[in-house]
């Protein structure tokens, strides 16, 4: 059974698992997980040395909404875990005034301006000594062998990002999972490329080449048709975390994910649940 207590920890979840609704509905909408291009004709005596440079002209870009909603997402992800310390304050018969001291600390070491440094001014005075030891096991020096990898890093340092620099920024990526060649003479080389390469979107980008040398060995006038399919996602760039060139939707996916399981944890283990 679910402590009243936690009210307002869950909610803040609840939010959170709405915004990552709103981000995975946003990306089904403009992001199909196949976009076929239409065929391309080429001539090959206009070819040079026989090679074929596809570029990337418009992938249709995401609405501007959508890193809002992100931010969003993380924002209420990482205040749910700063919710939970304060009742975990209340709980120990701290004032309602610890809610402005209060915090869930993150920290990638112990020592210098880490855990200890932090939870002295806000989190020790205010929660039990049996909490504040759960707290130092959820820190990254302590449950990851690479501290800035770990998730709960990772959204504490994304939503710094959200709140200092407005948008968490997110970039379309494109890969080819498949294409056709036709040449003149009829011949068809068709491939499916099962772990495609991920390029960021940019207008005017190359998608692939085609060499066609030890297929058209010497040139004659005639048409080369290309037909291809591009699987299209949004990843996480530019961030410097460990969650560069993931998939939005499941980096937020591993984040919600944890911090339920922090909640789960503490609420079975302090309220009762």
């Amino acid at each position: 059974m679910e402590s009243p207590c936690l009210k307002s920890v869950r909610a803040k979840i609840g939010r959170a698992q709405g915004y990552l609704a709103q981000v995975k509905s946003a990306l089904n909408a403009t992001l199909s997980t196949e976009s076929k291009i239409e065929p391309i004709p080429f001539n090959t005596h206009r070819q040079r040395h026989n090679q074929i440079l596809i570029a990337l002209s418009n992938f249709g870009p995401i609405g501007t909404d959508f890193p809002l909603i992100v931010g969003d997402c993380v924002h209420n992800m990482r205040s749910a875990l700063d919710h939970l310390v304060y009742q975990l304050a209340i709980l120990n018969h701290a004032p309602p005034e610890a809610a402005e001291k209060t915090m869930f600390p993150v920290c990638l070491t112990k020592e210098g301006n880490g855990f200890d440094s932090i939870v002295k001014r806000k989190v020790a005075p205010f929660v039990s000594s049996a909490a504040l030891a759960e707290l130092e096991r959820c820190q990254p020096y302590k449950a990851y062998d690479v501290p800035e990898e770990s998730d709960i890093w990772v959204l504490h340092k994304l939503d710094i990002i959200d709140k200092h620099r407005l948008l968490i920024i997110a970039r379309e990526h494109y890969a080819v999972t498949w294409f056709r060649v036709t040449l003149p003479n009829g011949s068809v080389s068709e491939k499916a490329i099962p772990d495609p390469k991920w390029k960021p979107f940019e207008g005017g980008a190359d998608i692939i080449r085609f060499d066609l040398s030890s297929a058209i060995p010497t040139p004659s006038p005639g048409e080369v048709k290309v037909e291809m399919q591009a699987a299209k996602s949004v990843q996480f760039a530019d961030t410097g975390l460990a969650c560069d060139g993931m998939f939005v939707q499941d980096a937020l996916t591993h984040c919600l994910g944890l911090v339920k399981a922090i909640v789960r944890d503490f609420g079975a283990q302090f309220f009762g649940e």
